[in-house]
């Protein structure tokens, strides 16, 4: 989870004795310099806005759940013509934490994709709802933008030159076309 980082560039603490199972709402606000420092942690030009609505509670077995939705306005870079690409994002989450250690041995993981996360752990008595909020924006972040217009320049893109021999796609490269001559020499 991102509430380890180091940096904690938006910090938003909540003490765990103080969630009962009625609950709480919070909602929380980016400020300029937090902001910025979340851009540069998460390779973003800029981040205009960041604001959740979020939802504590315990849980009957003792967990405590943070659900929320979350908006934020953020400029990317494209990959193809590495101009800044605008992006609006707004998605809803639901995380839990728990008490204890609950990274297993490397021996026990067992993956099973339909089974829920298991719970986060809770450090020295808090959440982190900052980190919670700053990790489902990552995790919301388009990994590959692009301008719907981008093109890859003609010198980039695939030639007939490249092509398979027999298979009438250009889409199909050598990328090790040429290693050979660099072996003979």
């Amino acid at each position: 989870m991102m509430q380890d980082y180091e940096n904690k560039t938006f910090s938003r603490n909540i003490e765990v004795g103080s969630v009962s199972g009625r609950g709480t709402e919070r909602r929380i606000e980016a400020n300029a310099a937090e902001r910025a420092a979340l851009a540069d942690l998460l390779s973003l030009q800029s981040i205009g806005s960041l604001e959740a609505q979020l939802g504590i509670r315990r849980l009957s077995t003792g967990l405590i759940e943070v659900k929320g939705r979350f908006a934020a306005d953020v400029v990317q870079t494209c990959v193809v013509t590495l101009e800044p690409l605008p992006a609006k994002l707004a998605e809803s989450f639901r995380v839990t934490f728990g008490e204890g250690d609950p990274a297993p041995e490397l021996a026990e993981i067992d993956i099973d994709f339909e089974e829920s996360d298991p719970p986060e752990p809770i450090h020295d008595g808090r959440i982190d709802l900052g980190a919670v909020v700053a990790e489902q924006l990552a995790l919301a972040l388009d990994p590959y933008p692009r301008k719907p217009d981008a093109e890859v320049p003609q010198e980039l893109s695939p030639s007939e030159s490249d092509a398979v021999p027999g298979d009438d796609s250009v889409s199909k490269r050598k990328p090790f076309k040429g290693l050979d001559k660099l072996f003979r020499s």
